[in-house]
């Protein structure tokens, strides 16, 4: 991968990051129920934002830039361990977050580097234009489609305030919508650019 592509990597890992952090972030207001409007925005955003999907999206998409395997599956785990360190660093230097919070969460550390490889691997796959390629590129809209299911965005307890559950049920829609026209999208795609001699062809995304 060119050095521009590492630079897409780490950029895009540190925006994801940021606004992870951001989203985290609550005014007195939100506290004692004097701005709940703005609490379940937040709320929402914050739930988008650290979705799963989004951070599996985010290896995924890195190991599509880098096109190789090997490279794939450094640019996953890259991606995944740089988002992390910059949550976590900068919260940390804002006093948001103490300094127990590396041991706290060392098992995110370790899924970054266990489950981003992997994920880095899928995105390369997905340039390719048959069966796995295709695969590869149902994964992220498909796990769209399952996580607002899977994590009960639309069961929420009717005990938790109406911001919790405007925030589950709004974020969740966002990603069953976002999900299931990705990969309408995907599977509607007929276009496929010619293989060179000697090159498996590549799907058009």
């Amino acid at each position: 991968m060119t050095r521009r592509g590492w630079g897409l990597v780490v950029v895009g890992a540190s925006v994801l990051a940021l606004v992870s952090l951001a989203s985290n972030v609550t005014t007195p207001g939100q506290l004692d129920g004097s701005a709940d409007t703005v609490l379940a925005s937040r709320l929402t955003v914050s739930q988008l934002v650290n979705a799963g999907t989004v951070w599996a999206g985010l290896a995924v998409v890195s190991g599509w830039l880098a096109r190789r395997p090997a490279p794939a599956v450094a640019a996953g785990a890259v991606a995944l361990l740089t988002a992390c360190v910059v949550h976590y660093g900068v919260g940390t230097a804002f006093g948001m977050f103490d300094r127990d919070v590396w041991a706290a969460n060392l098992h995110w550390l370790l899924a970054a580097l266990v489950l981003g490889g992997p994920l880095g691997l899928v995105g390369a796959i997905a340039h390719r234009a048959d069966p796995w390629g295709l695969a590869a590129r149902l994964v992220v809209p498909l796990g769209a489609v399952l996580e607002p299911f899977v994590v009960g965005r639309f069961t929420t307890p009717a005990i938790l305030p109406w911001p919790n559950r405007v925030a589950d049920v709004v974020s969740g829609l966002v990603l069953l919508v976002a999900g299931v026209v990705g990969c309408g999208r995907i599977l509607s795609v007929r276009g496929r650019r010619p293989a060179s001699h000697g090159q498996r062809p590549t799907a058009d995304v």
